[in-house]
């Protein structure tokens, strides 16, 4: 939560957004969109979060279509334009 709140002051209320655009993010969903948006590799992303770099893209996968963006939009380029 601390987490939370410090992330969105600095990031024009990044959380907020999110929980807007899909309001039954979890919590660990709304954690992985924040490492993708400070530009963290997938292999980073996939230590930080103890599962596998296949797991990081399905989770880019299945959140681009769940947000039906376009298949030629960067999933990063996306939320770090949130």
């Amino acid at each position: 939560d601390n987490f939370q709140v410090h992330f969105d002051q600095k990031n024009n209320n990044f959380f907020q957004k999110l929980k807007e655009k899909d309001s039954k993010l979890s919590e660990s969903y709304l954690l992985f969109c924040s490492y993708v948006k400070m530009g963290k590799s997938n292999k980073e992303i996939a230590e930080l979060l103890t599962i596998s770099v296949a797991a990081v893209e399905k989770r880019k996968y299945r959140l681009k279509k769940k947000w039906e963006l376009a298949d030629d939009t960067s999933f990063t380029d996306y939320l770090k334009s949130l």
